[in-house]
């Protein structure tokens, strides 16, 4: 009984060192990859943007994210950004190399998800996309937000 005390003690430790600093993937249903592997978030400062898919050293999907970046965004925004990773690995993209089309059909599976799941409304939906328009930076599917939301709008 001491051991099970002692074992649930450092998990509910862990768990709230853990989600003070990942409140990223709060709560949100567990992401797989292409192969059924779970990804796992993990909070980098150093990352450049909102947040990254890649893979971890031994080859586990991973996601990092940037705790800085997240912290100026509203939780709606976040939730579509930990599925759009997601996506990434949910997709197969070869990730660190994005081909065109990639970045659309992220935003497109994050967007169906959670409409199929049932975490999306017309208010979340309208922050997430106010949000986009002002901090979408150019990439290879999109030279500015307006852009990134009339795709967006149009999956």
């Amino acid at each position: 009984m001491l051991v099970k005390s002692i074992v649930f003690t450092v998990i509910a430790c862990v768990s709230t060192i853990f989600a003070s600093e990942s409140v990223y993937a709060q709560g949100y249903p567990s992401c797989f990859n292409v192969q059924g592997i779970p990804v796992t978030y993990f909070p980098n400062p150093n990352v450049n943007d909102i947040a990254m898919a890649t893979t971890a050293p031994n080859g586990s999907p991973v996601v990092i994210w940037n705790p800085n970046i997240a912290a100026s965004l509203h939780p709606a925004t976040l939730e579509f950004f930990y599925y759009h990773e997601c996506a990434h690995h949910a997709l197969g993209h070869p990730l660190g190399s994005y081909g065109p089309g990639s970045e659309r059909m992220a935003d497109c599976w994050a967007k169906q998800t959670m409409m199929q799941i049932g975490v999306i409304t017309q208010n979340k939906y309208n922050i997430i996309i106010q949000q986009l328009l002002q901090y979408s930076t150019p990439n290879i599917d999109w030279p500015n937000g307006h852009v990134r939301t009339s795709y967006l709008n149009n999956c």
